[in-house]
């Protein structure tokens, strides 16, 4: 600022000189007058008066703001965006019935043939029927002494928590089978999941208490 000064001092002097020489000339008038001066990069105003000293008026820089519908292309930012999470995976969660576990009515047990057996002693040395016996192929011929059979019989394991396995023979019926073990048809019913007429097969394994 004091180098802008000392140079409008000395504008202003040539200036005063040159308007004291008009003066002589009678071609102007004294008079105060006012006039932009730039030095460097600054830009003031000179006040000039014969009659009194130079005075440096600086000039008002307003900044303009933008227009409002300027386009800001200039703009960062700062928010943090939010983190894009992966679509959720939906699992397909199919049922699984429960394992059905089915007891076998009839087993199979290895027996050497004696002599004098017959299909009469067998039924009654084991848990199984003379219908039994036949309808899983053996008769009285197989029958020979030394040679080992597979003979059907009731599992126990099919009748556990309701009493113990039977083999159905000719001429059974839910009635007699109930008097022959202390119980009644309904119960036998109720056991075996007996129809309405309490119908059981012959060669067929049921429960009895």
């Amino acid at each position: 600022m004091l180098i802008a000064i000392i140079l409008a001092v000395g504008v202003f002097l040539a200036i005063n000189a040159i308007q004291n020489r008009s003066a002589g000339d009678g071609t102007a008038e004294l008079g105060a007058s006012s006039f932009p001066v730039t030095v460097g990069v600054e830009t003031v105003n000179l006040q000039v008066d014969p009659n009194a000293r130079p005075i440096i008026v600086e000039n008002t820089v307003i900044e303009q703001s933008p227009p409002a519908d300027q386009p800001v292309d200039q703009q960062v930012s700062t928010a943090t965006p939010e983190p894009t999470l992966p679509p959720a995976i939906v699992e397909s969660a199919t049922a699984v019935p429960p394992a059905v576990i089915t007891t076998e009515k009839i087993i199979y047990q290895p027996y050497t043939v004696q002599q004098g057996d017959t299909l009469y002693s067998l039924s009654q040395a084991f848990v199984t029927s003379i219908a039994l016996m036949a309808d899983k192929g053996i008769s009285q011929t197989n029958l020979v002494p030394g040679t080992t059979i597979n003979i059907p019989v009731g599992n126990p394991d099919y009748c556990a928590g309701r009493g113990r396995p039977y083999a159905v023979g000719e001429g059974d019926t839910a009635y007699n089978i109930g008097q022959r073990y202390n119980t009644t048809a309904q119960n036998l019913q109720a056991l075996n999941g007996l129809d309405a007429n309490y119908t059981i097969k012959i060669a067929d394994i049921i429960c009895v208490p």
